[in-house]
């Protein structure tokens, strides 16, 4: 049985980019993890979650005025603010 030039040539490439997908990976170092205490942006409907360009919280009082990141998270949906305002 011959292997024909361009039947060869085209093995070596798929073993060489199957070999790039498992071994590079593998090689590179693990990003470091970490927790960013905000977001950059609005998570619709959860208004749990900290905007990076909103000024920090105040502890929040049951039944007080929702903030402004809770505001535009929910908007559209008063169920939800509802919920944020008198929920735990």
């Amino acid at each position: 049985m011959r292997i024909s030039a361009r039947r060869l040539s085209r093995l070596l490439v798929c073993a060489a980019a199957t070999a790039g997908f498992v071994v590079v990976p593998q090689l590179a170092a693990p990003a470091a993890v970490t927790a960013a205490p905000c977001v950059n942006g609005v998570i619709p409907l959860n208004p749990y979650v900290q905007n990076c360009n909103l000024p920090p919280r105040q502890n929040r009082v049951r039944g007080a005025a929702p903030d402004a990141g809770a505001i535009i998270a929910c908007r559209g949906n008063p169920w939800c603010l509802s919920n944020y305002v008198n929920g735990p």
